[in-house]
C-alpha cells in the first residue's frame, strides 16, 4: 500500500509541476501548483513527518496559494490560450534542465538502498524548530524577506501593466 501511495503522490507531483510550467493561464498554473504541493504533503505523510505535512498543507497549499490567486483575481490577469506554444528555438532551452535531470538521476541511482531507521522524534515540531532557528535562523529570515520583496515586486509589475 505504501508503494502504491508513493507512486501516486510522486506521479501527481510530477504532473502538477508539468501543468505549472505548461499552462499559460495563471489560474490553471496556480491550481497545478496546489496539486503539486498537496502531493508533496502526501509524501511527507508517508514519511510520518506530521509537522511538515501540516506546514505544507496550511502554509503553502493554503495561505500562499490563496494569496497568489487573490492577486491574480484582483488584477484581473487573463490569458487567451491554455498551453504555451513551443517555438523551434525553445528546444535549446530544454537541454540544460535535461542534462541537470540526468545528472541528478545518476546520483540517485548511486545512493544506497538502505537508509536506516529515522529517529523517533523525526518530523516533530520541537527538533525541527530547534534545528531551523539554531542552524538556519538567518537563512530562514532572509528567505522570508526575499519572498515578501518578490510579492511586492509582482504587485508593482502587475499594477504597472494594468495602468498602461
Amino acid at each position: 500500500m505504501e508503494l502504491f501511495l508513493f507512486i501516486n503522490f510522486s506521479l501527481f507531483a510530477i504532473l502538477g509541476s508539468l501543468g505549472l510550467i505548461l499552462f499559460k493561464a495563471p489560474i490553471h498554473g496556480a491550481l497545478s501548483l496546489i496539486v503539486t504541493l498537496v502531493s508533496i504533503a502526501g509524501l511527507y505523510l508517508l514519511l510520518f513527518a506530521k509537522t511538515l505535512f501540516l506546514i505544507q498543507i496550511v502554509v503553502y497549499a493554503g495561505a500562499i496559494m490563496v494569496l497568489s490567486v487573490f492577486v491574480m483575481m484582483f488584477f484581473n490577469i487573463k490569458s487567451d490560450t491554455l498551453f504555451v506554444k513551443l517555438k523551434p528555438k525553445s528546444f535549446f532551452v530544454i537541454i540544460p534542465p535535461t542534462v541537470i535531470f540526468a545528472i541528478l538521476l545518476d546520483e540517485i541511482w548511486k545512493l544506497p538502498s538502505d537508509f536506516g531507521i529515522a529517529p523517533l522524534d523525526f518530523g516533530e515540531i520541537k527538533p525541527l524548530g530547534f534545528y531551523l532557528f539554531t542552524n538556519w535562523g538567518l537563512s530562514f529570515e532572509a528567505i522570508s524577506l526575499l519572498l515578501t520583496a518578490a510579492l511586492i515586486g509582482v504587485v508593482a509589475i502587475l499594477k504597472g501593466k494594468n495602468n498602461a
